[in-house]
């Protein structure tokens, strides 16, 4: 039982990383270049993979996955290396309650909505310049969190 649940847990974390991570580069990449088709198109393609969908879902569940296996394996939830798997798991979900991540599905719906001619390019090309130095920090804090969450899962340092 414990072997089926651990490979659960990697399986939903690996999951939520590849859905946020993913879904945030290719939002980065198209704000940065300021590609208002290019936004449009992953919103359209892709509306819930990221943080409002799959991406999010997954990591719940990795997370839940990974307390009922510290529970069933007996280990210690006050050990150091989960005291800073939580910290970090909080960090995230701080990072991505910031404005500059909350204002991205309104954009890109503003995206979409300049293929049927009703709103102007120009004024999410101004939203997309708004965003990018604040979404770039924002993304490179996921990254670097989430490498860091992977090292200490598998390292378990303290």
């Amino acid at each position: 039982m414990y072997v089926v649940l651990k490979a659960l847990h990697l399986i939903s974390m690996f999951a939520a990383v590849t859905l946020l991570i993913g879904d945030g580069l290719f939002i980065l990449i198209a704000i940065w270049r300021r590609d208002v088709r290019a936004l449009a198109a992953l919103h359209r393609l892709a509306p819930g993979f990221g943080l409002t969908g799959a991406g999010a879902a997954s990591l719940l569940t990795g997370i839940v996955l990974g307390l009922v296996l510290a529970a069933v394996g007996h280990l210690n939830f006050l050990a150091g290396w989960l005291i800073a798997a939580y910290v970090m798991v909080a960090a995230i979900l701080l990072v991505n309650v910031s404005p500059f991540v909350q204002r991205l599905r309104p954009l890109a719906r503003e995206a979409v909505a300049t293929e049927a001619g009703k709103s102007s390019v120009e004024e999410v090309i101004r939203g997309m310049s708004d965003l990018r130095g604040g979404l770039f920090v924002a993304m490179s804090i996921n990254v670097v969190l989430f490498v860091a969450i992977i090292a200490d899962m598998v390292v378990k340092p303290f």
